[in-house]
């Protein structure tokens, strides 16, 4: 799969002198978290919800928080190839251009998460404009601060989920154990199961799902995690994000997402 089959073809664009209000109306309008800041039909920055999530100066200039380190991507790049860029820069969306040099589009993770999910559930959430239980923990899990945590948090609710996140880090024999005890009791704490064996065990059988996955490739190492646990109709998702490593390693960061049924 190709960056042009999932992208988002003319993207919505903002000018930099624009203020923070107009930003706000123009991605709550579009229902979008991104915009790409042109100038004299260059582009010269993005600015994404949460550069601005906090800021009270409605009149600000958006230039005094949009990204200008631009990270970009040829439409004709790979899926995978996309995934990584984001994934490595930390960020969640990706100016596209064509071989002439051109601003095609731009591609985020909701598009890459989109491309993935191929069963019905997804095209029946695309139809709403929602997104599913699997890519709400997704994101929740990759969140890099507490106010985008409690952001995601809210959205989730939004879409009539429910949703927590914790963390936690252990050596590769307590690894398992601690990623299901910290899973089990945020989910708890925050109303996504109720206490009862029944609901504990989907939880943590989710976990293991998405475990078993890194274990995979990383047999015998501990490291340290964000987990986040999202209740939609009728199964839990599990994502679980971070790194792997002991003292001579220090692995890159890592994905993986787990589902059982409630």
């Amino acid at each position: 799969m190709l960056v042009k089959d999932i992208m988002t073809t003319h993207p919505i664009t903002i000018a930099p002198d624009a203020t923070i209000l107009e930003a706000e109306k123009m991605l709550s309008i579009n229902k979008i978290g991104r915009l790409l800041v042109v100038e004299n039909d260059e582009l010269v920055g993005m600015l994404t919800d949460g550069d601005i999530i906090s800021e009270r100066e409605l009149e600000a200039s958006i230039s005094n928080f949009m990204s200008d380190d631009l990270i970009i991507i040829n439409e004709k790049n790979t899926v995978q190839e996309a995934a990584k860029k984001l994934s490595e820069n930390h960020i969640g969306g990706l100016p596209v251009y064509n071989n002439k040099n051109e601003l095609v589009g731009v591609v985020t993770s909701e598009d890459i998460v989109y491309g993935y999910l191929k069963d019905e559930e997804e095209e029946r959430a695309m139809e709403k404009r929602t997104i599913t239980p699997e890519s709400s923990a997704i994101y929740l899990s990759m969140t890099r601060s507490r106010d985008y945590e409690e952001y995601w948090l809210k959205k989730i609710e939004g879409y009539s989920y429910r949703g927590a996140i914790t963390q936690t880090g252990a050596s590769a024999e307590k690894l398992p154990i601690k990623l299901r005890e910290s899973t089990t009791v945020a989910a708890i704490a925050r109303g996504v199961i109720n206490e009862n064996s029944r609901e504990k065990m989907a939880v943590s059988n989710a976990v293991k799902d998405a475990y078993s996955q890194l274990a995979l490739v990383n047999p015998g190492l501990g490291g340290g995690f964000k987990i986040a646990v999202v209740r939609g109709d009728g199964h839990i998702s599990v994502a679980i994000f971070g790194k792997f490593g002991h003292a001579l390693v220090d692995g890159p960061e890592q994905l993986t997402v787990g589902t059982s049924v409630i």
